[in-house]
């Protein structure tokens, strides 16, 4: 396997991003660093993918070492994460808390480190400190299941998890199974053609802002109607876009959360529209 690297300036991102996740989903993972001007972009990939992105992107490629996986969790020593009184995200199997959820390291597919997904998981168990056990789920991109295992961890009753990318859901898969979550239902397939045939309570998406406005009229239909929106993966750039968006399908921002240059949005029906 090979990994394509390319620094890049907030414009450069801006203005590509969207072709790159629509080609390579999951594999991309954006790195954004506090008081860093440039993010880095990295993507796994074969050696000839890799020597295209070069000639059409710029960028590096590199061959991994074949323990590349093992490598990288090594050198991690990143702290677990606490979200709330009800949850913490770990990287190591070791941890004996009952709250503990384990997210091992994968490339791209998210851990709960970033800002977008810690910012979806405080949400997350913000909204579910309800009593039943009755609430359903629909987490699209699930990436590595993170969202999804946290919210069958809440009291989903159930939850439907989508991500385009093949290698994405087994990593998911995998991740369910190591914490027990046998309540999800994991799809391979585009978030803006699958039919889920149910609505939900709650809908999670930790996508780019165009595949978030793109999809808000299909999860208009399938959000049940005291149901929430919690949406990431969105600059503070892109926010007025997104907020205007919501309106124009019938929501309304209930809170918005900032960290970095990122923001997520927790949002639901407008009475017009209930």
């Amino acid at each position: 396997m090979y990994l394509w690297r390319k620094r890049a300036n907030p414009d450069w991102v801006r203005n590509r991003s969207g072709e790159l996740i629509r080609r390579f989903g999951s594999a991309l993972a954006i790195i954004e660093r506090a008081k860093k001007a440039r993010s880095l972009l990295e993507i796994a990939t074969t050696k000839k993918q890799g020597c295209d992105l070069v000639r059409e992107f710029g960028g590096t490629i590199k061959k991994l070492r074949a323990d590349w996986l093992q490598h990288f969790a090594k050198q991690s020593r990143a702290k677990p994460l606490r979200i709330g009184s009800r949850l913490i995200v770990s990287r190591s199997a070791d941890s004996k808390d009952k709250r503990a959820i384990v997210i091992p390291a994968e490339a791209a597919f998210g851990t709960g480190e970033h800002a977008t997904t810690a910012m979806c998981l405080q949400m997350l168990e913000r909204v579910t400190r309800r009593p039943d056990n009755g609430w359903t789920m629909l987490d699209a991109g699930t990436g590595s299941g993170i969202l999804a295992i946290a919210g069958s961890r809440f009291g989903a009753k159930r939850v439907f998890a989508i991500d385009h990318d093949p290698l994405a859901c087994s990593t998911a898969q995998r991740n369910a199974r190591t914490n027990r979550a046998r309540n999800i239902e994991f799809r391979t397939g585009d978030v803006l053609k699958q039919k889920p045939g149910a609505k939900f309570d709650v809908i999670t998406a930790n996508l780019f802002s165009e595949i978030l406005i793109a999809a808000l009229p299909i999860w208009a239909r399938h959000l049940a109607r005291d149901g929430c929106l919690i949406l990431s993966g969105v600059l503070r750039s892109q926010e007025s876009a997104l907020v205007a968006a919501l309106r124009r399908n019938g929501f309304g921002a209930r809170q918005i959360k900032r960290r970095g240059k990122w923001i997520a949005l927790l949002a639901s029906r407008t009475r017009k529209s209930s």
